[in-house]
C-alpha cells in the first residue's frame, strides 16, 4: 500500500512538471470544434492554429482535440494571447481548456509567425518579452497614438517596481488593441500577443497578492479583446495559452553588445555603392565571357602551313636535322 502511494505521488509530481500550463479556446467559428480532454504538447500550438485556418500541416502530432466540421468556412482570423509565469488565467464564458505539456509555446508561435510570413500572409507578432521590440511591433500594427497604462492597483505600484510599471503599460497596449482592432494600420489575419508576469513574481513573490492582481488585469484585458474580436468578425479563433515553467521557457538569443555600435545600427552604405557595385559586376561578367571566347578560339585554332607558327617550327626542325 505504501509503495502504491509513493508511485501515485511520483506520478503526480511528473504530471505537475510536464503540465505547467493551459491552452484555452475562448471563441471559435462553427466550422471548428474543440473536443475531448487530451493534453496538448506546447510545440503543437502553432500547428493547431495553422490548421484552423485551412492550411495543411506536416508533423507527427496525434492530438485529437481539433475537429473540422466545415472545411469551406474555417477561421478567417486568429488571435492568440500567451502569458508566461502563470499556469492559469481566469476566464469567463464558455471556454474549453486543455493541459499544456512542455514549455515550447514560444518556439511554436515563432515558427507559426515565420511560416505565415514566408507564405506572404499578414501577421502581427507583438512580443512584450522583448519590451522595446514589442512596442515597435504594436505601433507597426496599430499605428502611433497615445496608449495610457493601466491604473495602478493596491499591490502593483509602478513607482516602486519597474516590473509593475512595464506590466501596466503592457496591459494598456492590450486595451488599446481592443479599442482599435477594427481599424488596424496593418490588417492581419493572425494577431499574436505575448506578455509575462515573471518580473512581478520576482519582485513580490510567486504567491503574492500582486501576482493575483496581475492575473485579474490580464483576464479583464483579454475579455475586452475577445469582445472586440467577436464584434469585428464571427469567424475568428481566439485562444489563450499559459506557461508556468519560467526557468525553461523560450527566450530570444541576443547579440553580444558592441561598444562601437551599442545601438546595433545597420551597416551604412553611401549613395555611390550601387553604381560601383554594378560597374564591377558587369565588368567581371564581360571579362569572364571574353576570356571564355579567347580560350575557345585558341583551343579550336588550326595554324596551317601559311601560319607563322608553322613556318618557325618547320625551320627549326630542318636545322635540327
Amino acid at each position: 500500500m505504501k509503495m502504491l502511494q509513493n508511485v501515485l505521488v511520483f506520478s503526480l509530481c511528473i504530471a505537475a512538471i510536464h503540465a505547467a500550463g493551459e491552452f484555452t479556446v475562448l471563441n471559435s467559428p462553427k466550422a471548428i470544434s474543440f473536443k475531448g480532454t487530451d493534453p496538448l504538447n506546447s510545440r503543437d500550438i502553432g500547428d493547431v492554429l495553422y490548421a484552423s485556418m485551412g492550411n495543411s500541416v506536416v508533423g507527427d502530432s496525434d492530438w485529437t482535440g481539433l475537429t473540422i466540421n466545415d472545411p469551406f468556412n474555417l477561421a478567417k482570423g486568429v488571435i492568440a494571447v500567451h502569458v508566461e509565469g502563470l499556469s492559469h488565467v481566469t476566464t469567463t464564458g464558455n471556454a474549453k481548456s486543455y493541459e499544456l505539456v512542455g514549455s515550447n509555446t514560444g518556439h511554436s508561435l515563432n515558427a507559426l509567425a515565420a511560416e505565415l510570413e514566408a507564405a506572404n500572409e499578414p501577421v502581427c507578432d507583438i512580443n512584450f518579452d522583448q519590451y522595446d521590440e514589442g512596442v515597435q511591433a504594436f505601433k507597426a500594427c496599430f499605428g502611433e497614438f497615445e496608449t495610457p497604462a493601466a491604473k495602478p492597483t493596491k499591490h502593483l505600484n509602478p513607482t516602486l517596481h519597474n516590473a509593475d510599471k512595464q506590466f501596466l503599460q503592457e496591459i494598456g497596449f492590450i486595451n488599446a488593441a481592443s479599442e482599435n482592432l477594427a481599424e488596424m494600420l496593418k490588417p492581419s489575419n493572425v494577431l499574436l500577443i505575448r506578455l509575462s508576469v515573471d518580473g512581478i513574481a520576482k519582485a513580490h513573490g510567486e504567491k503574492s497578492l500582486a501576482v493575483d492582481e496581475a492575473n485579474k488585469l490580464i483576464s479583464a484585458a483579454i475579455s475586452r479583446l475577445l469582445a472586440a474580436a467577436q464584434k469585428s468578425s464571427d469567424s475568428v479563433l481566439f485562444v489563450l495559452s499559459t506557461d508556468k515553467e519560467t526557468n525553461s521557457r523560450y527566450k530570444r538569443e541576443t547579440v553580444a553588445a558592441d561598444d562601437d555600435n551599442k545601438y546595433n545600427f545597420a551597416v551604412y552604405y553611401n549613395e555611390d555603392y550601387p553604381v560601383i557595385f554594378n560597374i564591377i559586376l558587369w565588368f567581371m561578367v564581360i571579362f569572364g565571357l571574353s576570356l571564355l571566347a579567347i580560350c575557345y578560339a585558341i583551343g579550336s585554332m588550326d595554324p596551317g602551313r601559311d601560319s607563322i607558327i608553322y613556318r618557325m617550327t618547320s625551320t627549326r626542325m630542318k636545322k635540327d636535322n
